[in-house]
């Protein structure tokens, strides 16, 4: 099918090795380098710089290390990936080689589709229909990318009929995480693309090993990052720890949130960035289905026509089919609608859900689920949302907010990759890039 086999959602971790940072330390600068939050470019900071000779504190507020790339073992007794679960643009993603040398299976993603309209799969006129939608909709969205107008794909978009809605769905909710009228063509035409692959292990287990050795303190909250002296202060609810440096790996989510202070407040360019580089919005619905009623094989993709909205917000979701063969398929909502059912609870999201999929195949659904599970990652205060992309007119944000502050202030992660941003490989990689320079700074 087209349109609905590129999923962007990024995402999480899992444990690590925690280290009593705060004991015995009462210099002037205990540290080289103190890194927040350890997700993937927390961690891949954090190990740079320690391969550079440099002493460095990784403080994460959750239980463990990865953000958001994590598998659960214990809900489905299978893997189950509550957040990442795509090793997206493996010509560029370091994981897929990792994995492949350390014991994982990584494979490529399927390609194999269905597309549903009402209770009965698509007729043909119907996906020549729908095809013509999708390659509209991208088309426009290009073109206003490439002539460098930073504008929402909705004020660009073309006729789409009665695909409209779905073309919205499909390319904006479930793979930007937002609909088309928050956020840039600009910034969408600087994304990277590629090969996606999956982990039958799980996509967390890969990188929680990947993540081995790089030691963490753990269930630690920054409260305040003092940064206009002669180096930094970090106060956390276990102390205070004095370094050279910073690196801020949290979310856009959490920085516009205010749930962390800057002393001094942030220049205004900085904080215009960071109100821009919004995150959008993901609801994952995980079914564990003891027979699949879906039309398509392992990893296929299940998708229906969007026929309502909510204020204009498409009301659909995509669904990933037995994901590496487990039994669980991943039934996604994104963008605003994604929003709002957050607000309304689990219960709602899972007769939501289950509705739509009885109204394609009937009662037999119920019967099927054996078990369930969602994560909204939009009301985790450890992300508030899924993952980043600009607003219309903020496409510069992300190239401003990756540059230092003072030589004392850096910040990393998946919203400031240079071209991967939304994936675990672009936070790695801008984890990275923000250790090299903190690196030239601080042997100067």
């Amino acid at each position: 099918m087209t349109g609905v086999s590129r999923r962007a959602f990024l995402a999480t971790g899992s444990s690590g090795l925690a280290v009593p940072l705060f004991a015995g330390r009462a210099h002037a600068a205990d540290f080289d380098v103190v890194v927040v939050g350890a997700g993937a470019a927390g961690i891949s900071a954090t190990r740079e710089m320690r391969r550079a000779g440099l002493t460095v504190a990784l403080v994460e507020a959750g239980s463990r290390v990865g953000g958001r790339v994590h598998t659960d073992m214990e809900t489905f007794g299978v893997p189950y990936d509550i957040g990442a679960h795509w090793l997206h643009n493996r010509q560029s993603n370091p994981f897929v080689d990792y994995g492949a040398a350390n014991g994982f299976t990584v494979y490529e993603a399927p390609s194999e589709g269905i597309l549903y309209v009402g209770d009965r799969p698509a007729t043909d006129t119907e996906y020549r229909a729908y095809d013509k939608a999708i390659r509209k909709a991208n088309k426009a969205m290009a073109r206003a990318g490439r002539k460098g107008l930073d504008v929402s794909p909705a004020s660009v978009m073309p006729d789409l009929g009665d695909w409209a809605l779905t073309a919205n769905q499909h390319l904006g909710a479930y793979e930007i995480a937002k609909d088309f009228n928050h956020f840039s063509c600009l910034d969408w035409y600087s994304g990277g693309d590629g090969t996606d692959y999956y982990c039958r292990q799980g996509f967390g287990q890969l990188f929680a090993h990947s993540a081995r050795g790089v030691a963490a303190d753990l269930n630690v909250s920054v409260e305040r990052i003092k940064w206009g002296g002669q180096g930094v202060e970090v106060d956390t609810d276990n102390g205070t720890l004095r370094a050279r440096a910073v690196v801020v790996t949290v979310s856009t989510g959490v920085l516009a949130s205010g749930d962390i202070r800057f002393d001094p407040p942030l220049p205004e360019r900085k904080q215009e960035a960071i109100d821009l580089l919004t995150m959008g919005h993901y609801l994952h619905i995980a079914l564990q289905i003891s027979d699949n009623f879906f039309g398509v094989g392992e990893d296929g993709f299940f998708a229906f026509k969007v026929t309502d909205h909510s204020d204009g917000a498409p009301k659909g979701f995509g669904a990933l089919v037995d994901a590496s063969g487990t039994g669980i398929t991943y039934c996604d909502l994104g963008g605003e609608f994604a929003r709002q059912m957050s607000q309304a609870g689990g219960a709602v999201l899972y007769d939501y859900v289950v509705g739509e999929l009885k109204k394609a195949f009937g009662s037999r659904v119920e019967s099927a689920i054996t078990a369930d599970s969602s994560f909204d990652w939009t009301s985790n205060p450890l992300t508030y949302g899924a993952y980043a992309s600009a607003e219309p007119g903020g496409a510069w944000s992300r190239e401003d907010l990756r540059r230092q502050v003072a030589d004392r202030l850096w910040f990393a992660g998946e919203a400031l990759s240079v071209d991967d941003w939304s994936t675990v490989a672009g936070a790695h990689k801008s984890g990275a890039l923000a250790a090299q320079g903190v690196v030239r700074v601080l042997a100067r």
